[in-house]
């Protein structure tokens, strides 16, 4: 007994199963976590390592290297590299995507913990940590108060910080902006002298006199004693009174003696603005795999109440939200939500006019909850997330969903139209095509199975996908062969017998516009089928022309193709974007606030920017760089202006601070600001690095394809260098590390105690008086201590050289490197342009020596691993589809004549995205990949039924013509019902879903190609392919005969 069978017979059986299957599937889409992408482990680990006063080239030689030293043997590593800055190393090791990443992140440590010996004593403890796409902050607050900035700061840091953190759910908050306490020791150079005391002994005696101290535990037979020795500072005067050295043996010499205690604020290291008004920034991170919306809307409920606890308080601290990321993960999950509901709706309303039938457009229809919820249960059960991939799965299944109930349907509506009684229909109609509509199912599967196992980054993004669209595929294709035929045999209703496709409308029920229109339509089917059968004779009588002209218009296909664009991601209407600042290096902080402000100022003055962030001075200490994020007001207020024409407007605005490099791109959504377009030039020799570097950026810098190209080579940075004379450094006892920590400590300052005050503890820092500071200014009056602790003169021993060394330095697997990066322009060639064209450049004109080598990184990575991806998923499709095929039919030869339909598939999508102005992307590639499975479905039926009538006796011409009248119609239905689930998706029905239209676009131009074609071409060539296989059948009978 089959399956149709069974659920005849027992339809309360079936019914139980399907209700279980809507109830727990709701269930589960409740419970499912929302995030915009699918949970990917990136196999990335960073150690960040703060080195106080360091330039990036000792930050290199000094921390760096050593790193890579340690790291460089690390299983599972694929690439190494670093970022080397003023101050701070940042050491990037990324594994192979097989590797264990909590394994990975234990080898890092445990090789960091080795090197930590072979490193400078001043740096700070090395923060490690792993990469997750999905690290980047949630909301960003401004906090703003005319208060101080220490009393905001202490506000913020003790009583607002820890609130957010006590969030459900919440990782990591974290301060941008405003100045920690600090109590400060700034020295005076000429009393030190005076007293023989360097600034090194000052912030030693501080260190050794201003500590807590354990001394051990004693135990006796009822208690245990605890001893320590207390020395923490809880007073300034207690500071200004430590004795740092003696004059003679019996005159102390104290800290106030040879400078002023402060209680003061640490040095500035950035500004924040909101709105043009300073501010302090809080960002906070979800953990991870949370619900990112729930997640968000704790964080600005708790916001509230903290304003309106500020309010009772009589306080001038005000919160406000001013950047919330799971706004757009919203509008992109419920526009896609949106899509498939409409997609949902004009489906049923193209299998209802085809039908005529209110009842049997239900029962049809019903296919598509059962399936859509059932989904969700296998979602769960798998781990998946509700994010933009699972729902593009589903929102692009609609239309095959409703495929295999419309195949079942239409067949028994057949039979009820040609006399049969509803059950004997439902038993023989669903028999009839069972085949048929499990051939067309698995094939689908087996286009979509193998992406869910694509190899890399991509291929995690794909998994989901693909499975997702497997899952809603197997359930649609049990209730196709259950609660179809159930619901035909018991609620089919009365059809009137006459001959199919001629379908009375019942007028008593339906109004009489509405009738009157399903009447037009019926006789448009009518008119249709006879006009096909015409086509259709004509085609079997002269085959030659329809295969020839179908080989011309695969052909031009590709014509077509080298117009479309090509890139990874089109950019978001998200309605917000970046504006980077980047002034030379040696600038002031004040110097870059000044421009960065007048920046923000002038983008504040356009009416359709709702706020801007500005914050000055980025996380790794460079004074020279900027960011400003702008929010625009919503799409609808901004009628025809997109996110990508405001930012060229913005970009026409900022041409006359060309000074100040300002770049304007997107927000990436996985790497939070990461410009799509790098390219790294690598080797081992500087100079040469920044020649082929620099003759690449020339080229390329108005490429069409791309915008505000950039590169990290930058101006080298005024220094002030001290060369020591050896032989008279030794000979007064003086060693490049004494003089060394005797500089840092007058210039950078040393944190040499820590002050407590109500349980607080702040640093104090050692110090030169401000004035004093600038070492070229007083070089001829700066004295180092030797070994003895004399004070000797810097001059004597050193010569002073003013020069300029690098901003940064980047080096990849133990190499230095240049990057140049950019945005890719909206309307040209795309990311594909420019990277073919790069590659012919450094092919043919710019020719790298032999030890150099140039890598594309970030998303021109991910494009080339796309492309590579998707041609392996779209072979894997057609062989595994050549295999289904060739099993069910039991043949290696009735395949070629279905599959003939793949390629007059693709054309159609090429020409539309040529017409359409799209982009060739991942999501139109995604399209693509799904054209390979649906357009064999309606060559499946055509190709099935004709088998059937050859085998029942007919001729081949008469099998043919009987085939495509009676496969007509099905084949339309699930044409149209495919295309009208499509075309919310094609047109974008808000700015969200305005990046994903590529994909809409693709589908319906490959389906209107395929279905067209598969008409007339598919008829042509299974003449020749049929007599193909027979003549080869008799052959290889003859063969085995006389064998």
């Amino acid at each position: 007994m089959n399956l149709a069978s069974l659920s005849i017979k027992r339809p309360v059986f079936i019914t139980c199963i399907v209700t279980v299957i809507l109830v727990v599937g709701w269930l589960s889409l409740k419970k499912l976590p929302v995030d915009l992408f699918p949970n990917v482990t990136f196999p990335i680990v960073t150690v960040t390592t703060v080195y106080p006063g360091a330039g990036p080239e000792e930050v290199e030689t000094l921390v760096s290297k050593v790193y890579e030293e340690e790291l460089s043997n690390v299983p599972g590593l694929k690439k190494l590299s670093s970022q080397n800055l003023e101050n701070v190393s940042v050491i990037i090791a990324e594994f192979n995507l097989s590797t264990d990443i909590k394994y990975a992140e234990q080898q890092v440590r445990d090789k960091v913990s080795a090197a930590r010996k072979k490193l400078p004593t001043e740096i700070n403890e090395p923060v490690i940590r792993k990469i997750d796409p999905a690290d980047q902050p949630i909301i960003t607050i401004a906090v703003q108060s005319n208060l101080p900035d220490g009393e905001l700061y202490q506000v913020v840091d003790k009583k607002i910080k820890p609130q957010f953190e006590q969030v459900n759910q919440v990782g990591l908050v974290d301060i941008v902006g405003g100045r920690k306490r600090e109590i400060k020791v700034e020295l005076d150079r000429n009393k030190l002298k005076s007293r023989e005391i360097s600034a090194s002994q000052v912030a030693s005696r501080l260190q050794i006199s201003g500590q807590n101290i354990p001394a051990g535990k004693v135990s006796s037979s009822t208690t245990d004693s605890v001893f320590r020795t207390l020395g923490e500072y809880k007073t300034i005067n207690e500071i200004e009174s430590t004795i740092v050295n003696f004059i003679g043996n019996d005159i102390p010499v104290t800290v106030k003696d040879v400078g002023l205690v402060k209680d003061s604020l640490e040095e500035r290291k950035g500004y924040g603005y909101y709105n043009g008004q300073k501010a302090i920034l809080l960002s906070i991170y979800k953990q991870s795999g949370s619900n990112t919306i729930g997640v968000a809307e704790a964080i600005k409920m708790k916001a509230l109440k903290i304003n309106d606890s500020l309010k009772t308080e009589n306080s001038n601290i005000h919160l406000e939200v001013v950047r919330d990321g799971s706004r757009q993960i919203k509008a992109n999950v419920d526009d896609v939500y949106e899509t498939i509901v409409f997609g949902v709706i004009l489906t049923i309303i193209v299998v209802y006019f085809f039908l005529g039938s209110g009842r049997s457009t239900i029962i049809t229809g019903l296919a598509l909850p059962n399936s859509l919820l059932g989904s969700f249960i296998l979602l769960a059960a798998a781990g998946f997330t509700v994010n933009i991939m699972t729902l593009l799965a589903l929102s692009l299944a609609v239309g095959l969903l409703i495929d295999d109930a419309i195949v079942v349907r239409e067949n028994i509506f057949r039979h009820i139209e040609m006399g049969a009684d509803p059950v004997t229909a439902a038993i023989k109609g669903t028999n009839e095509v069972t085949l048929a509509v499990v051939a067309t199912t698995l094939t689908v599967i087996a286009v979509f199975g193998p992406i869910a196992f694509l190899d890399g980054v991509v291929g995690q993004f794909f998994k989901e996908f693909g499975l997702t669209v497997c899952f809603a595929l197997i359930i649609s294709l049990f209730d196709a062969l259950t609660m179809a035929p159930m619901l035909s045999a018991y609620f089919a209703g009365k059809i009137e017998h006459h001959e199919p496709g001629h379908i009375k409308i019942k007028k008593g029920i339906y109004d009489h516009t509405l009738g009157a229109l399903l009447e037009k339509f019926n006789q448009f089917q009518n008119w249709l089928e006879d006009v096909y059968v015409g086509v259709l004779k004509f085609s079997l009588k002269k085959p030659m022309i329809i295969l020839l002209s179908a080989f011309f218009i695969f052909i031009a296909s590709f014509a077509a193709l080298k117009t479309v664009p090509k890139t990874f991601i089109p950019a978001p209407d998200a309605g917000e974007f970046l504006v980077s600042i980047d002034l030379k290096p040696g600038t002031s902080l004040d110097g870059m606030n000044s421009v960065a402000t007048e920046i923000d100022n002038l983008i504040r003055k356009n009416k359709e920017v709702l706020n801007t962030v500005l914050t000055v001075g980025d996380a790794n200490g460079q004074p020279e760089k900027a960011t400003i994020f702008v929010n625009l007001i919503p799409g609808k207020k901004r009628p025809g202006l997109t996110t990508s024409k405001f930012k060229e407007r913005i970009r026409t605005q900022l041409k006359p601070f060309a000074y100040a490099n300002p770049a304007v791109r997107d927000i990436d959504a996985v790497g939070g600001g990461q410009r799509p377009f790098n390219i790294n030039i690598v080797g081992d020799d500087m100079k040469e690095i920044e020649k082929y570097s620099g003759l690449l950026f020339e080229k390329i810098k108005h490429h069409p394809a791309l915008k505000d190209v950039d590169t990290t080579n930058r101006p080298g940075k005024p220094e002030f260098q001290v060369v020591p004379d050896r032989t008279k450094a030794q000979k007064l006892g003086v060693s490049t590390t004494l003089m060394g920590s005797e500089l840092r400590t007058m210039i950078e300052g040393s944190k040499a105690a820590v002050f407590r005050e109500l349980g607080e503890e702040y640093d104090i820092r050692v110090l030169l008086q401000e004035n004093q500071r600038d070492l070229k200014k007083g070089y001829n009056e700066t004295f180092v201590p030797n070994i003895n602790n004399s004070l000797i003169k810097l001059s004597s021993m050193t010569t002073p050289l003013e020069t300029t060394g690098p901003a940064n330095i980047n080096r990849q697997d133990r190499g230095r490197y240049i990057q140049i990066s950019a945005d890719i322009a909206p309307d040209g060639p795309g990311m594909g342009g420019a990277i073919t064209d790069i590659k012919r450049l450094l092919s043919d004109e710019i020719k790298l020596p032999s030890n150099m080598r140039y890598q594309f990184v970030g998303q021109a990575e991910n494009f080339q691993e796309l492309i590579a991806n998707m041609m392996v998923a779209a072979g894997l499709g057609i062989m595994f589809i050549y295999f289904v095929l060739a099993s069910l039919y039991e043949s290696f030869v009735t395949p070629l004549t279905i599959m003939l339909v793949l390629p007059l598939a693709m054309c159609g999508a090429f020409y539309a995205l040529a017409i359409t102005h799209s982009s060739l992307d991942l999501f139109s590639m995604i399209g693509c990949i799904m054209l390979l499975g649906v357009a064999t479905k309606n060559s499946i039926l055509l190709v099935d039924y004709a088998n059937q009538q050859v085998q029942q006796g007919l001729s081949l011409y008469d099998a043919i013509i009987a085939s495509g009248k009676s496969r007509l119609r099905p084949i339309l239905m699930t044409s149209f019902a495919l295309i009208a689930g499509m075309i919310p998706l094609a047109i974008g029905l808000n700015e969200a879903s305005k990046q994903r239209t590529s994909m809409g676009i693709a589908v319906i131009g490959g389906l209107i190609s395929s279905t067209v074609l598969t008409l007339v071409v598919i008829p042509a060539a299974y003449t020749y392919i049929e007599r193909f296989r027979v003549w080869a059948g008799s052959i290889m009978k003859k063969i085995f005969m006389t064998t």
